[in-house]
This record gives structure tokens, C-alpha cells and sequence, in this order.
């Protein structure tokens, strides 16, 4: 069925698995993927993912924490951007897929925030995904 809610909840699920982009196992063949910082981006995403998968369940069962797990999986996954950026330039990733990916998840970050942080847009999210 074709609801808000619905296409909200698979929206915020299909954000969420967009970090595994960030992971070693998708860097481009050639690329140096060890050392600290692509294992911290590696952890980071994976946290990012899982929260969004909590966020995403909380959404459907109508629980009232889902909010709080979105933005805080958003949070972890900016943060993770910054691992992602020095050790894909370093490890010779280039410029245009770092850039790309960095552009497009913060991207993501700014909607997720301002569909959740704006008071008059969070109302309507909450008024269509306690309702819907």
C-alpha cells in the first residue's frame, strides 16, 4: 500500500543502507583500504546502518523513540564522512567518487534533519506516520 508512512519508512531504510558505499568492500579496485581509518569508517557506517534499520522498525511500530534513532544514525553517519574523506584521497580513491559520496550523504543528513529538527515539518511527519 502507498502510504506516507510507507514510502517514508523504505525511504529512511534505503538512506540507511547507502553507507555501505562508505565501506572498503565498495572502494575502487586498487585502492589501499587498511589502516585506521577506513576500519573507523568501515565501524561508523555499520553503526549508521543499524541505526537507521532500529529507526526504520521504530517507524512502522509506531514507537515514539524512531525519531531519536534517525537523527542520532544521521549524526553517526556525518561523522563517519570524515574518516571516509582523508582515507579515500589517501588511499587513492578519486577525487570525484570521495566528493560524490560526501556530497550525497550529507545531502541525505540535511533532509533526515530538517524533516525531523523543523518544527513545522517534524509535526507533519509525526501527524503522518502516527496516523498513516
Amino acid at each position: 500500500m502507498f502510504t506516507i508512512r510507507n514510502m517514508g519508512g523504505v525511504a529512511l531504510f534505503l538512506a540507511g543502507t547507502t553507507w555501505l558505499w562508505l565501506t572498503p568492500m565498495f572502494a575502487t579496485k586498487g585502492v589501499t583500504t587498511s589502516g585506521f581509518l577506513w576500519t573507523a569508517t568501515q565501524a561508523l557506517s555499520l553503526l549508521t546502518i543499524v541505526g537507521f534499520c532500529l529507526a526504520t522498525v521504530g517507524l512502522f511500530a509506531r514507537q515514539p523513540w524512531w525519531e531519536a534513532v534517525a537523527i542520532g544514525s544521521a549524526a553517526v553517519g556525518l561523522l563517519s564522512l570524515i574518516p571516509y574523506w582523508v582515507a579515500g584521497t589517501q588511499g587513492g580513491e578519486t577525487t570525484g567518487t570521495v566528493a560524490y559520496n560526501a556530497t550525497l550523504h550529507v545531502l541525505m543528513v540535511a533532509g533526515i534533519f530538517a524533516l525531523l529538527l523543523v518544527p513545522q515539518l517534524e509535526r507533519w511527519v509525526q501527524h503522518h506516520v502516527m496516523s498513516g
